[in-house]
């Protein structure tokens, strides 16, 4: 196991460790931002507000299935690299065997599941009727590429388990060039239109995770497995399958939310649904370097777990946070010198109230972020010192927050409601986590 493609965040320093570790994957799901930034302003300025109002109303949905493939398969991964912490070989390549058929088993469900009640969830989102073709047409492709979405994410996690989380980036920096690309081909040429975005996005993602299993498979001999690999005990694959769910949960529950949410906006008309389009995709570009710290402490805890190391879970955690708070920083800078002409830049929209209402997004949810970040890094910590219900329960109060204000705020106060929505639900959740985090101080300590 001594190889420069992997790190053992059992020994050194927390900072450097966690720098080293999530500074490949702030810059991942930074990219990734900014390639839903490109595609955003790809379809808005080729083809419209329309295009770019059938793109937003489904938006939340197709964050529900990305985020629970990337939840779902670091939660799995949170077993292989507690096993890697604990250099227990024999039981890393058993972990590795159930993640992948835990991981094929469920794309299958979802996929299927999501293709049978499409229509149902397009109708109870309240997609404009003249939006609906449209929207429809793009959800389509991005259900049906279900398996791949979620095979990229199963190669990104397993290889994140081993500390390698600059591999993953290289993969998602081909992805997102080649995803640019083809969206130019497909929406103009090709006048496939918002079709196009979502073709184009499930062909990058397919060709990277063939591309990323034949890496796997050169460079990474230690995570091969057999029919021998694969017998353990129900006991063993229930609790591994619940740690994958518990985080999957983690983010469904947060993006059902979402989706609630979504339909509340697609009720106040395209303006606001475009409004929408820009700020979220402006608000994630920023939320990303509190997503990698979660990431990277989830990992960095489970290995340290493992290693029954409890003091260093403690010390990164205090790293994270202080990381983070640097960025929020930048972020308000931004919020308050240089929003508008981002939007303008982003959604293609000349519209002033567009503009206005997806400014005034940023700035009431922006100085609200820290609560956000250490929501998110303790409850990935929890989640690597295998505490799985506590995270659940926050992410569930957080659901309530969305659909109190989808149903009962927004339809009577409007576009505000949306906008500080979030804000809210985050600083509740803020206090639930401080307090589980409370309840289990005695495992942070040597």
């Amino acid at each position: 196991m001594n190889d420069n493609r992997v790190l053992d965040m059992t020994k050194g320093s927390p900072v450097r460790l966690l720098l080293r570790f999530t500074l490949p994957l702030f810059l991942g799901n930074l990219l990734q931002q900014l390639y839903n930034l490109a595609d955003t302003s790809i379809a808005g300025h080729l083809l419209g507000d329309n295009a770019l109002a059938q793109i937003g109303a489904t938006a939340a949905l197709y964050g529900l299935i990305t985020n629970t493939a990337f939840g779902l398969n670091n939660g799995l991964a949170l077993t292989v690299s507690r096993y890697f912490g604990a250099a227990d070989w024999r039981r890393m390549k058993e972990s590795v065997c159930w993640m992948v058929i835990l991981s094929g088993l469920s794309a299958a469900v979802m996929t299927t599941g999501f293709l049978i009640f499409q229509d149902p969830l397009l109708a109870a989102m309240q997609v404009p009727e003249a939006l609906w073709d449209g929207a429809s047409g793009y959800l389509t492709i991005i259900l049906a590429g279900i398996p791949l979405t979620m095979a990229y994410n199963l190669e990104a996690s397993l290889l994140q388990a081993l500390g390698n989380s600059s591999t993953p980036l290289k993969f998602l920096l081909f992805s997102s060039v080649l995803n640019i690309a083809l969206d130019f081909l497909f929406m103009k040429p090709l006048a496939m239109g918002v079709r196009g975005a979502a073709t184009a996005t499930i062909l990058a993602q397919g060709i990277s995770a063939v591309l990323g299993l034949i890496y796997i498979a050169l460079h990474y001999p230690q995570l091969r497995f057999g029919k021998k690999e694969c017998r353990v005990s129900p006991k063993f694959v229930l609790n591994m399958y619940w740690t994958g769910l518990s985080m999957a949960l983690m983010s469904t529950v947060y993006n059902i939310g979402s989706v609630i949410l979504q339909s509340s906006i697609n009720a106040l008309g395209n303006t606001y649904i475009a409004a929408q389009v820009g700020a979220r995709r402006l608000a994630e570009l920023f939320h990303t370097p509190g997503l990698a710290l979660g990431t990277g402490v989830a990992t960095y805890s489970s290995q340290n777990f493992g290693a029954r190391r409890p003091e260093r879970i403690k010390k990164g955690i205090w790293t994270a946070l202080f990381l983070f708070g640097i960025w929020w920083v930048i972020a308000m800078v931004f919020a308050f010198s240089s929003a508008p002409g981002a939007v303008r830049l982003i959604t293609g929209s000349q519209n002033e109230e567009v503009i206005a209402s997806a400014v005034l997004y940023l700035k009431l949810s922006f100085p609200i972020m820290p609560p956000m970040a250490v929501l998110i890094i303790l409850r990935n910590a929890l989640q690597g010192m295998q505490h799985s219900i506590s995270p659940l329960l926050c992410s569930a109060l957080e659901l309530a927050g969305k659909v109190v204000f989808a149903f009962w705020f927004v339809p009577v106060y409007g576009y505000i409601a949306v906008c500080i929505c979030e804000p809210v639900t985050w600083v509740i959740c803020f206090l639930f986590i401080l307090g589980a985090c409370y309840i289990h101080k005695a495992e942070f300590r040597a």
